[in-house]
């Protein structure tokens, strides 16, 4: 008999362990960049109130209808070449990928066109921004709008693409100058003019948007660039936030497979019913076994 007590109570201690441990993940704020539930400045909670949902793996976008899809892709890190392939095919069948992030980020990305690359540093622009040098207005004459980008960097891009047609590049305002020693101040010397920040290369039907700056979509500037938001989802395309650079992290991948765009999935709640099922069948064992 006291055996079959010690076991009830690891078996119930196991699975209140267990709970616990889901509720917590579910709860605790991560504020990772670009991580669809972070509330921070770069990160993209806010993105989700556009009907945004999200993917963990580019190869998913393979199934995806990519004529009724915008795909934003944003990272600290540099794309693999098989990540980038995925994604240009899914442009020629007629999708439209914005990226942006890190500078590392962006540099693989055009290296993967084929363009030759040199980093060049941050553009501040104290006369076209907003709120602060670092948030640069830029133009798109090919949206007819203009777009907030949080801290965007300029590169040296020569060269020719392997694949695709370069359709437009939107540059900074005539004010805008390269920080190249980054005081957050002009320096006699520095760059000042015109850079290109926006590059639109045509695939097939679809549009491949490459952004040189920190935040296009993010927390930050999201609220400023809603109007060029709603020209990338005309003809009726849903926004898909792409999450797979945070597959190697536990935390953050377990919390995005337990919280949906619209609260907790069904996985959450299965796995709760489960718990206390079994803790329910091992007390009517309990109980069926004293009498």
């Amino acid at each position: 008999m006291k055996k079959s007590h010690s076991l009830f109570l690891a078996v119930y201690l196991a699975l209140i362990a267990i709970l616990l441990a889901f509720s917590i993940v579910v709860a605790l704020p991560v504020n990772y960049d670009y991580y669809a539930l972070s509330s921070g400045e770069r990160g993209h909670s806010e993105l989700l109130n556009a009907n945004t949902t999200w993917i963990t793996s580019i190869t998913s976008t393979r199934g995806l209808n990519a004529a009724k899809t915008l795909l934003v892709v944003a990272r600290t890190s540099p794309i693999v070449t098989s990540e980038l392939s995925d994604l240009l095919e899914f442009t020629r069948r007629g999708g439209v990928v914005v990226m942006y992030g890190s500078r590392e980020f962006i540099e693989s990305v055009l290296r993967g066109l084929g363009y030759e690359v040199a980093y060049q540093g941050p553009i501040l622009d104290p006369v076209y921004s907003v709120g602060s040098p670092r948030r640069v207005l830029v133009y798109s004459s090919l949206w007819n709008t203009t777009v907030v980008l949080d801290t965007p960097y300029v590169f040296n891009v020569t060269g020719t693409l392997t694949s695709g047609e370069l359709m437009s590049t939107e540059c900074t305002g005539t004010f805008s100058f390269v920080d190249e020693n980054e005081n957050g101040a002009y320096d006699v010397g520095e760059p000042i003019g015109e850079f290109p920040v926006i590059y639109v290369v045509k695939f097939n039907s679809g549009l491949l948007v490459i952004a040189c700056a920190h935040g296009v979509f993010t927390n930050s500037v999201l609220g400023e660039n809603t109007s060029w938001l709603t020209h990338l989802v005309s003809k009726d395309r849903s926004v898909i936030l792409d999450q797979s650079e945070f597959k190697n992290n536990v935390v953050a991948y377990f919390k995005l497979l337990v919280v949906s765009p619209r609260g907790v999935s069904p996985l959450y709640i299965l796995s709760v019913s489960l718990a206390v099922a079994v803790v329910l069948y091992y007390v009517y064992t309990r109980e069926t076994t004293r009498k």
